[in-house]
């Protein structure tokens, strides 16, 4: 039987590096602000990192960028991640590509696992 997993961390950065050799990630510029030249945005890019364990079997894991002046979704894109046991830790690594800012404020990323909210990291756009 599937169990969620519990979230170690969760990271928004402009960019992410994974070491060919040793998997290791390197996250580049986090950020909790990010600048853009007007509204609505140009398509952005950009990483979202997060550290998961205590988790089984094959878990849905969506990732959401939520306007909190409305509560829309701005962005939404699910993938399967694999626990094989509850003490691996597993990395999960999301590239986030043509998100798109109608207006300036506050996000928020939220990381759901079976529609059950693990982690949420707040950004605000000007």
């Amino acid at each position: 039987m599937p169990q969620i997993p519990t979230v170690i961390g969760l990271l928004v950065c402009e960019k992410a590096i994974v070491e060919e050799g040793t998997k290791n990630v390197s996250l580049v510029n986090c950020f909790t602000r990010l600048k853009v030249g007007g509204f609505p945005s140009a398509r952005r890019q950009f990483a979202v990192y997060a550290a998961l364990t205590d988790g089984v079997g094959d878990i849905a894991l969506t990732l959401v960028v939520q306007r909190l002046d409305t509560t829309g979704d701005v962005f939404r894109e699910s993938r399967t991640l694999r626990f094989a046991d509850r003490l691996q830790e597993v990395r999960f690594l999301f590239r986030v590509a043509n998100c798109l800012f109608p207006v300036a404020g506050p996000y928020d990323v939220i990381l759901f696992a079976d529609q059950s909210e693990l982690a949420r990291h707040r950004i605000r756009i000007g």
